[in-house]
């Protein structure tokens, strides 16, 4: 049988470092214990997720010098297909800083702007894979715009992928976010402080959140969700409900960067399988919290994946 496809399109990917320490002190010099390296990006992590859990993974994206090199040549050891977008620019590195306290500082590069030739060439790629090799697959756009790149650059992309036949999923923030819900994806998934944002207001609850879900969906999604760290996440399934929220089983995670990507790429193979209601969910909100027991961020297993599904506390709301 042939495997479902998902496609996972990074305008903005990155090298992640990774960096163990006692303490950070700031204005002082600190040195780590340990160091380590691997394929970053929102994108990158779904795709990671999307392949643990059996689907056929793609990755979309632009790479340049040798960080992007390293990245590519991660991404494949994962049993990820690589589609680079030579880039002029070098790909970003950003930095996970983690204390033996539990906490975590991240710093994140802006990345560099790809050039007007090279952001057609992407569209051109995904346009043509989506008539011929990837009819039919799902595609999932995730992450933030690089600079010089407008916010409607993702929504041409949403346009794109549903005039194909294909359904997007999206995730991203700010400007990009609002412009990408008027081109009408089929899913969104933005965290809590992204949807307080977009919606100019506090979502301090699950009720709250379960009715700024609700907003996305007035706003242009078709369906979407909001995660809530801990808390776990909300989801507003259609124009016409049900709300749903999922309670996350009780566990110390080593760090939780990348749990909103993996929750993202549950819920992409959920629609490839055509699951729906409480089983779509458990599977999402299971692959989030597999993610804080991984070794690196988006590399869930499977196994684990499965133990974790029947932990997960299912709500059906009235909004």
């Amino acid at each position: 049988m042939r495997r479902p496809a998902i496609l996972c399109v990074s305008a903005n990917p990155a090298l992640d470092r990774r960096l163990r320490l006692s303490s950070l002190r700031r204005g002082a010099v600190n040195r780590a214990r340990t160091a380590e390296a691997f394929p970053g990006g929102k994108a990158a992590h779904v795709a990671m997720a999307a392949g643990a859990l059996g689907a056929q993974a793609v990755w979309i994206g632009f790479l340049g010098g040798a960080v992007g090199e390293e990245c590519a040549a991660g991404l494949g050891k994962l049993g990820i297909q690589v589609v680079a977008v030579p880039a002029k620019a070098a790909t970003r590195l950003n930095l996970e800083l983690i204390e033996d306290s539990g906490s975590v500082t991240e710093v994140l590069e802006p990345g560099g702007a790809p050039e007007p030739r090279e952001c057609r060439r992407l569209v051109r790629i995904l346009a043509q894979g989506l008539r011929r090799k990837w009819r039919g697959a799902l595609v999932v756009i995730s992450g933030s715009l690089p600079p010089d790149v407008p916010p409607s650059f993702y929504a041409s992309l949403v346009a794109l992928a549903r005039a194909s036949g294909s359904k997007v999923f999206l995730d991203t923030s700010g400007a990009a976010l609002e412009a990408g819900l008027e081109a009408r994806p089929d899913f969104v998934k933005p965290n809590r402080a992204e949807a307080e944002s977009l919606l100019r207001r506090s979502l301090p609850d699950l009720r709250s959140a379960a009715a700024g879900a609700r907003a996305l969906v007035e706003r242009g999604a078709k369906s979407a969700a909001i995660t809530l760290g801990a808390e776990g996440l909300v989801w507003f399934e259609s124009k016409e409900g049900p709300a749903w929220a999922a309670r996350l089983p009780d566990q110390k995670p080593d760090s939780t960067v990348g749990c909103g990507d993996a929750t993202l790429g549950g819920f992409a193979f959920a629609a490839m399988r055509r699951l729906s209601g409480e089983g779509a969910l458990r599977l999402a909100a299971a692959c989030g919290a597999a993610n804080c027991l991984a070794q690196q961020p988006g590399q869930i297993a499977r196994q684990t994946v499965q133990s974790l599904v029947s932990r997960i506390e299912v709500l059906r709301r009235a909004i």
